[in-house]
């Protein structure tokens, strides 16, 4: 069952409502179109302004690819040497030597940081997505904190136009001699308590409104405000793309991938040295030119790459433990979701029968309070009993499309 809650002004009260609550109101009914929930999702996905941080990681994968696409695999460096005999014999014998390192990739260590910048990659798809299922929740709370309170303020405006109506009929019926005067303030104190409680609710509902505006930058609630339902078979356990398990199982994946980065360079990468060679022995002689290549070979001592190993592998067995303890309370929150569902289809369903109830008897007292049969008090319980009843079922029925927006937030279903 799909209801526009949008805010509308109240005519009912025969008070105006104070300057600072009627600016109030203004503010948070801007006149824009009421859009979906995915639109108000993404507004307030840009009022956060979060999309940096996928950006950020984004760079970080490009880094890490580029390195692993370079030819070499660190810094080169240059190494100059120079030897004289000034000093002490002065014959102008002399040796300039120059060399240009390169470090070279070990089999298996550009993989090895390929897989690294993968892993990173989807780190940033993961973070897109659980951004928006966790701003999906702050929406839709302040959604649903929204459309109830609209709720009780659309009943508090019905019982004070019912408490307007009993006043005025008794107004009446004491001026034809058929009520006592005390039976006219009694009313009278009935309709002004309507109106406080209206008062009440209009700072509530514009309280809320406020918030969910402040959020999203929207001033009307999405329409339909009912979510679609999902499948019954679809509840019973976590789909494998829920945003949390996705995020989990991407940290899990990065660490994966650097335990595996690792080991592949638990041996020093090799180290090619080009340059050459220029000598000459004495003042008057030629210079000697020559190519000199050197290849360094390091042995890669257990005892030196253990720790870095060791770090990986800790790091690894930490993500596991924070998946399966992320998959421990995704589910548990959609277990809570479901009891919560079903416990507002049975407090629905009670709601009706009490309201139903309720104005039966109202309509009896009534009649009887025509008739003279019944006296005021007797009047005024049954209105009670009948505006409870009516608050209830208005927000039982409300509490429905808030259940069922629980349940889609605890399956990670996000409108888009």
């Amino acid at each position: 069952m799909d209801k526009k809650i949008a805010f509308q002004p109240h005519l009912a009260s025969r008070r105006r409502p104070p300057a600072s609550l009627l600016a109030l109101l203004v503010l948070a009914t801007g006149g824009v179109q009421a859009g979906s929930l995915g639109g108000a999702i993404s507004s307030a996905l840009e009022q956060a302004a979060q999309q940096p941080r996928v950006g950020a990681i984004r760079a970080e994968r490009d880094a890490v690819r580029r390195q692993a696409e370079s030819l070499i695999a660190e810094d080169p460096a240059l190494r100059v040497k120079h030897i004289s005999d000034r000093i002490d014999q002065d014959q102008g014998a002399y040796e300039w030597e120059a060399m240009v390192d390169l470090p070279l990739w070990m089999p298996g260590q550009r993989d090895a940081r390929q897989g690294v910048a993968t892993a990173i990659g989807g780190q940033a798809d993961t973070l897109t997505r659980l951004l928006r299922w966790e701003m999906a929740g702050r929406v839709r709370e302040a959604l649903w904190n929204t459309a109830l309170a609209q709720g009780r303020l659309t009943q508090a405006e019905q019982a004070l136009a019912s408490a307007r109506a009993l006043e005025a009929t008794v107004a009446k019926r004491v001026k034809a001699g058929e009520l006592a005067r005390v039976d006219l303030l009694v009313a009278r104190q009935d309709a002004l308590d309507r109106e406080a409680e209206l008062q009440a609710a209009q700072v509530e509902h514009a309280r809320t409104l406020a918030i969910y505006r402040q959020l999203t930058g929207e001033s009307e609630l999405p329409e339909p405000l009912f979510e679609s339902a999902p499948k019954p078979e679809a509840t019973t356990e976590l789909p494998a793309e829920h945003p949390l398990l996705s995020d989990a199982d991407s940290a899990l994946a990065l660490a994966r991938a650097e335990r595996a980065r690792a080991q592949s360079e638990r041996r020093g990468n090799p180290v090619l040295s080009l340059g050459g060679i220029r000598t000459r022995d004495a003042r008057g002689t030629d210079a000697q030119h020559a190519v000199q290549m050197e290849i360094n070979l390091p042995f890669g001592l257990a005892s030196q790459s253990a720790p870095k190993i060791a770090a990986a592998e800790r790091s690894y067995t930490e993500r596991m433990a924070d998946f399966q303890q992320t998959r421990r309370q995704a589910e548990q929150r959609l277990t809570e979701a479901r009891v919560n569902r079903s416990g507002a289809a049975e407090a629905l369903t009670v709601a009706e029968r009490r309201h139903s109830l309720a104005h039966e008897a109202l309509d009896l007292v009534r009649r009887a309070f025509d008739l003279g049969e019944t006296d005021l008090t007797t009047r005024l319980r049954a209105e009670e009993r009948a505006r409870q009843a009516s608050m209830d079922l208005e927000l039982r029925r409300l509490e429905q499309g808030r259940a069922l927006a629980e349940i889609n937030q605890a399956l990670g279903v996000v409108p888009e």
